[in-house]
């Protein structure tokens, strides 16, 4: 496993050094395990690894080597690892492998391995011969191919390395993934107090709004709507689409109460997309953020353009306002970065979600894309 040196043309194999490879695997899932537990970040647990094996790499090859020749050894043997590791484990399996196109995945992890065999053979063979032989020693290709398979273990290492980290991410999400929801729980329930005193109030003053003021009396009906919504309906894992779009067109109506002129609001939506089922809360960010950001007081013109279709199983939104100054700040709102984060958690990146500002038509558009 290290450099070529003149009493042997062969690579040499260190039975200590081939135990510390194969325990490779155990040494880094064991180390990652208690970096959980620690304010270690994986990074600095990654850098602990490498240079605990740098150092017992050197030792084993000491009773051989000078200490500047067993360091060189060392380091060549060390790299070579990283590169497969890395290689492997933060560009091939995810970019490839992770995406479906297994056959190129295949050859280009073929291909690194031939690369690394040949760096590491070729770099050992240039570094001894410059700097430690008295008798420069031959290339000899077919220890490329010897440096080839003693390298598949190293290769395993570090799918075991994607995977183990690749498990720990997903742990993180489910915990946050809790975490937020226990937190959502939470503030419902703060918000639940007496709701059976809350709505028969509001029903009171609903019959007697009537008589005085139907557009009062309005109001509070639709206001009763959206309290049962957050009482009976937010909880749930998934509703009925039909009902996530009353409680908007609820809250679209309530908002246009305290506008000084007149919005006109644009709804379409596909014919069969009402029996869909989505998570609660889903949409209300886009809307919302209209009100927040995208409705000048001033203007007499103001919009909000509902756009709701299936295609190719994914329910399309798209929520376009008139373009103000405002706008632009928009799509960083804390409502729509909230969504994103939780799209995230629920979708992982069967989802999409952009916002843009156009310009040469003056609006403000922002879309969804979900899997139904």
């Amino acid at each position: 496993m290290g450099i070529l040196v003149k009493r042997s043309t062969v690579e040499r194999k260190c039975p200590f050094v081939e135990t510390i490879s194969f325990r490779f695997k155990g040494l880094l899932f064991l180390i990652v395990m208690k970096a959980r537990n620690h304010t270690f970040s994986l990074t600095r647990v990654q850098w602990v690894i490498w240079l605990l094996l740098f150092g017992v790499n050197t030792l084993s090859m000491l009773r051989y080597d000078s200490l500047l020749q067993a360091m060189a050894n060392a380091f060549v043997t060390i790299s070579a690892y990283m590169l497969i590791v890395y290689g492997n484990a933060g560009w091939l399996l995810p970019a490839y492998y992770g995406t479906g196109k297994k056959l190129l995945y295949v050859l280009l992890a073929l291909l690194l391995l031939f690369v690394v065999a040949a760096y590491r053979y070729g770099l050992g063979w240039w570094i001894y011969n410059t700097y430690f032989s008295t008798k420069p020693e031959p290339f000899k290709w077919a220890n490329i191919l010897t440096g080839l398979l003693s390298s598949l273990l190293i290769y395993f290492s570090s799918i075991l390395f994607y995977i183990t980290l690749h498990y720990f991410r997903l742990q993180e999400q489910q915990q946050e993934m809790q975490k937020k929801q226990v937190e959502t729980e939470l503030n419902l329930l703060k918000g639940q107090v007496q709701p059976h005193f809350l709505f028969n109030t509001l029903n009171n003053i609903y019959f007697y709004a009537q008589k005085e003021s139907p557009v009062t009396a309005s109001m509070l009906e639709r206001l009763s709507h959206i309290m049962r919504y957050f009482v009976d309906e937010a909880p749930r894992p998934a509703i009925a689409l039909s009902v996530e779009l009353a409680f908007l067109q609820h809250y679209i109506e309530l908002e246009k109460m305290r506008m000084r002129y007149p919005l006109e609001v644009r709804w379409r939506e596909d014919a069969t997309i009402r029996d869909l089922h989505v998570p609660p809360m889903l949409l209300i960010p886009l809307v919302e953020n209209v009100f927040k950001h995208g409705i000048d007081k001033r203007r007499t013109d103001n919009f909000i353009d509902v756009n709701l279709s299936l295609e190719s199983g994914n329910l399309l939104i798209t929520v376009e306002n008139a373009l103000v100054q405002e706008s632009p700040a928009a799509g960083r709102g804390t409502g729509l970065q909230n969504l994103r984060a939780r799209l995230q958690l629920l979708f992982g990146n069967a989802c999409e979600m952009h916002s843009e500002a156009v310009l040469e038509k003056g609006i403000y558009r922002a879309h969804l894309s979900i899997p139904v």
